[in-house]
């Protein structure tokens, strides 16, 4: 049996045992730069998207306020929440009524009243086309989530062993 030595490979594991706790710090990082690639990419989305239905074009934004309330928000190391908190974000994600994606429970009316306390009065809601903008973002987005987060992984570990990137 052959025996194979490599010159510093303890030197190596113990800066690797030194980066430590630093790579939480590089994780979260890189999870928060990508945090900010998908919010762009929900953004862009709702600029884009459009559906059709019985004749109309519906948009996922009329008024900018879906857009300016996009958002990214840290809940913990590691851990990041891209959403919205206006309340009919899911309602064009998902779409309304007979209309709406099938996958989500919705109300099978022509069309419905409700009151909007932003205007001060009633108004009447029909059914629209899902205008999906936050969940293919994520998808556009994970594959690339990934490949940064391995590549400052690697580049944290080579720059720990004294190397250069």
């Amino acid at each position: 049996m052959a025996t194979v030595e490599i010159k510093g490979l303890q030197s190596v594991i113990n800066r690797l045992n030194s980066l430590g706790k630093s790579i939480d710090t590089v994780a979260d990082n890189s999870l928060h730069k990508s945090a900010y690639d998908i919010k762009r990419e929900v953004e862009k989305n709702i600029q884009t998207v459009t559906a059709a239905y019985n004749g109309h074009t519906y948009k996922a934004t009329d008024t900018g306020r879906l857009f300016r309330s996009i958002h990214v928000e840290k809940l913990g190391m590691c851990r990041y929440a891209i959403g919205t908190n206006v309340e009919y974000a899911p309602m064009v994600e998902y779409g309304t009524g007979s209309a709406g994606d099938p996958s989500v429970p919705h109300t099978a009316k022509v069309k419905w009243v409700y009151f909007n306390p932003t205007v001060g009065e009633f108004r009447t809601a029909y059914p629209q086309p899902p205008r999906p903008y936050m969940r293919p973002a994520f998808e556009t987005k994970r594959s690339v989530v990934t490949m940064n987060m391995s590549r400052d992984l690697l580049r944290a570990a080579i720059e720990s062993t004294g190397g250069t990137v």
